[in-house]
């Protein structure tokens, strides 16, 4: 079976960040993408939530670039395409923690979670100009 991702330009006010992320990393994240002038990978987001999956240095650059929209591939945790490991020790990693985290209000640690995603992400050309709409 053959699956295709879908492209969504997200509000970001709806994309929630999931774990900290290293301040230099997203700065030079930021420049890279200000200088392409386009967004190149999309933040991958639980669908129903806006969870980030994987991205959570991308939406920070994204919101300070002060983009309005993000391009998103919206996915659940129960779709076979995804899988999600402990980042240090390769273990499963327990989805529900991801939820009952979040709905605290709070984020994870750095390199708290690994998600893989089977077949590859796909790379995207999204010109800035409509992100700030």
């Amino acid at each position: 079976m053959e699956y295709v991702y879908q492209i969504a330009l997200r509000p970001l006010c709806q994309v929630l960040q999931s774990e900290q992320v290293d301040p230099a990393n997203v700065t030079l994240l930021r420049e890279a993408i200000a200088r392409a002038g386009h967004w190149l990978e999309p933040i991958i987001v639980e669908r129903s939530r806006g969870i980030v999956m994987d991205g959570n240095h991308r939406l920070n650059a994204a919101l300070q670039l002060g983009l309005k929209r993000v391009p998103c591939i919206q996915l659940d945790y129960t779709d076979p395409r995804v899988r999600v490991r402990h980042w240090q020790t390769g273990q499963v990693f327990e989805v529900a923690q991801i939820f009952t985290t979040i709905a605290r209000g709070e984020i994870f640690p750095y390199k708290t979670t690994r998600h893989a995603f089977d077949p590859a992400l796909p790379v995207v050309a999204i010109p800035l100009e409509q992100l700030y709409a």
